[in-house]
């Protein structure tokens, strides 16, 4: 770890969050994890030097479901860098069923069980259900003795054990994928669109800006909205709709908020939840 990560709580990085590859960098003094590998292990690899960070001290990458976007680079890392990786029974099976991932090293497979905690270093994990059409779809809480991180992409709404670990969260990872309106009037047909708004789809902007509203305590100080659609959302419309749901019921939002690009890599977030950042 560098010197300075010494003195913060958490570090945090967006290396790609939407449906072109996910990837994210979770860190502190003595813990380096990634949530998902949709990106290629070259990108994955140069991202993480970017912000002075080695995949070869990446203790573990933790998938969220078997879709490629989320999955993409993790063959790769596993056979160059023999990368660990932890992920559900049922998204492992579907890992070795799909012929771009399949190669996947099964020595670096750890299975996780939701709801069951789990340590790396001083980060204590669990894993939580969400609902998506995916084999096995989870968030994460992510708990040190400074404060909790949690993350969740993909997910049709917000059910009660997601929202149980999102509510503990100081610093978030959300989905708001897609703006109600660009979708009706976008692109997609009809079976696809209606897809993304059921239950095992994806969180509209408004179904996330009610819940942060919701959910918003003293202790919450950083929000980042992810996995937006290219074809139905922008980022101004994402963090436009958590501000209009503030301001109708006149309350005033105590977070940071911000949206991670869909294809950039995000500057290295660097919290002190004592202190700021």
């Amino acid at each position: 770890m560098d010197l300075f990560s010494q003195f913060n709580d958490f570090e945090a990085c967006s290396f790609g969050s939407g449906s072109s590859g996910n990837a994210y960098y979770i860190g502190n003094h003595d813990a380096a994890i990634l949530i998902d590998a949709g990106l290629s292990s070259r990108k994955i690899v140069r991202g993480l030097e970017e912000i002075g960070k080695n995949i070869r001290n990446i203790q573990a990458i933790l998938i969220s479901h078997d879709h490629i976007d989320h999955i993409k680079g993790l063959p790769d890392l596993t056979q160059r860098f023999n990368t660990p990786f932890y992920a559900t029974a049922r998204t492992w099976e579907a890992i070795l069923g799909n012929r771009l991932t399949r190669h996947t090293r099964p020595s670096c497979f750890t299975p996780l069980t939701p709801l069951a905690p789990f340590r790396i270093g001083s980060l204590e994990i669990t894993a939580f259900p969400v609902s998506h059409d995916a084999a096995d779809a989870i968030g994460f809480n992510i708990r040190t003795e400074a404060g909790n991180f949690g993350f969740a992409t993909d997910l049709g709404f917000i059910g009660k054990e997601a929202a149980h670990f999102l509510r503990q969260s100081n610093i978030m990872i959300l989905e708001s994928n897609y703006d109600d309106e660009m979708l009706a009037k976008g692109p997609y047909p009809p079976y696809l669109q209606n897809r993304i708004r059921s239950h095992s789809g994806h969180l509209s902007n408004e179904q996330t800006a009610r819940f942060l509203l919701e959910c918003q305590h003293p202790g919450l100080t950083h929000v980042f909205l992810a996995h937006l659609s290219e074809h139905n959302n922008t980022p101004e419309a994402a963090l436009k709709a958590v501000e209009d749901h503030f301001a109708a019921a006149k309350r005033q939002r105590n977070f940071h908020l911000s949206a991670f690009d869909r294809k950039k890599r995000s500057k290295l977030h660097q919290f002190s939840l004592h202190y700021g950042f």
